[in-house]
């Protein structure tokens, strides 16, 4: 290439760095306004002296519970449920979002360098 660039070329480029930037920003507000995640503790267990907070998901009678109902799948079904609905909380949510807008802008810029140059 001789350092002419489309209009569409230069479109994509801009975008890229806009979605990047604006990304990676909102992860770092996202990650540093985060706190930490706060137990939705229903009971408590206490081993060797010490008091552990259960989360409803993880006790012994839910799972119970699940499997009974919805069988070996149904658990799982449930615990990738769980999985994924933590990824839209906290620091997490930064985490994603930042990959997300990575991803884009080299989807962007990928674009951009595979367009043909103008021709005069």
């Amino acid at each position: 290439m001789n350092g002419k660039h489309s209009h569409l070329q230069l479109s994509l480029y801009l975008i890229a760095a806009a979605v990047l930037l604006v990304g990676l920003l909102s992860a770092g507000l996202i990650y540093r306004a985060a706190a930490e995640r706060e137990s939705a503790a229903l009971s408590y267990q206490m081993v060797g002296g010490s008091v552990y907070a259960v989360d409803p998901g993880d006790s012994k009678a839910y799972r119970r519970d699940v499997e009974l109902y919805g069988g070996t799948s149904g658990r799982l079904i449930a615990d990738f449920n769980r999985w994924l609905s933590s990824l839209w909380h906290g620091k997490r949510l930064a985490y994603v979002l930042a990959i997300l807008s990575a991803g884009i802008a080299y989807i962007c810029f990928s674009v951009a360098r595979g367009q043909e140059p103008e021709q005069p």
